[in-house]
């Protein structure tokens, strides 16, 4: 899943329903084309995220509220306490379900898995019902297996984990992501600020910044500290973009049309 589409997901479980126009005209403020957004909201509804209850309307599905819920939820495991047990998933799908297994794999990954071995996936944390509604959604029963325990004889260090996880390519989406941050982002969200923006532009700045947010959700398996390298950045970085998208909420009137997707204090 792209960034901009949990974006979108984010939007829908918001709200009963909306209609697609209405996330178009948002969208175009940030120079995405109508064409790119309704693309976007066809492979939701593909992928069982999201229904249209009626013409040009979409609406969030009961999978896609639980996709949102687990994946704004993985900043927290930075935080978390960690058993020292392994959940493992292994996957038995034929190359003539290539496509199927393909998709899988880049879904398990999002959730924070790394590849252990060939065909073998590893996590820290428990992603049970992630997982279990990944094998319905890909109608892959009887060929993933999900266990867990621990590795008391080959532990895994960090310097594995960098590989297993692929740390060095996270740590330079989190660099690009700073530097985009510092070099233009930032500059534009204060004028705006002290501007009195109007509320739609407060709410592009937050749609802007949140994808940004979004896509090192996607890719950061966010790893007990014993795990991760010396120095990792990754987590103050993502905790500074948190702070100023909470500045952002606080900046939109709570009587704006855009208030509704928000969750302000």
């Amino acid at each position: 899943m792209l960034s901009i589409e949990k974006q979108l997901l984010f939007l829908l479980s918001r709200t009963e329903s909306m209609e697609s126009q209405e996330l178009i005209r948002i969208y175009e403020k940030r120079n995405y084309s109508a064409p790119y957004i309704r693309n976007a909201l066809s492979r939701l509804k593909k992928e069982g995220y999201a229904i249209t209850p009626s013409r040009s309307s979409y609406r969030i599905t009961d999978a896609g509220r639980s996709f949102i819920q687990s994946i704004n939820l993985k900043p927290r495991l930075y935080d978390d306490h960690w058993d020292h047990m392994w959940h493992l998933v292994m996957l038995e799908i034929p190359e003539s379900e290539r496509k199927k297994r393909d998709q899988f794999r880049t879904d398990i990954t999002q959730v924070g898995f790394g590849l252990l071995y060939n065909s073998v996936y590893i996590s820290p944390w428990s992603y049970d019902s992630e997982v279990l509604q990944l094998i319905d959604k890909h109608q892959l029963d009887k060929r993933v297996t999900i266990f867990r325990g621990t590795l008391p004889h080959q532990p895994i260090t960090p310097e594995q984990a960098s590989r297993i996880w692929q740390l060095p390519q996270v740590e330079q989406m989190y660099r690009e992501q700073w530097q985009t941050f510092t070099g233009q982002f930032q500059p534009a969200m204060q004028k705006a600020l002290h501007s009195h923006a109007e509320p739609l532009e407060l709410f592009t700045l937050y749609l802007h910044l949140g994808e940004m947010i979004s896509g090192l959700y996607l890719v950061d398996p966010m790893l007990p500290e014993s795990l991760l390298p010396p120095q990792w950045e990754g987590k103050k970085i993502l905790q500074t973009l948190q702070q100023h998208l909470a500045e952002l909420v606080q900046a939109i009137p709570s009587d704006s049309f855009y208030a509704s997707f928000l969750d302000k204090a």
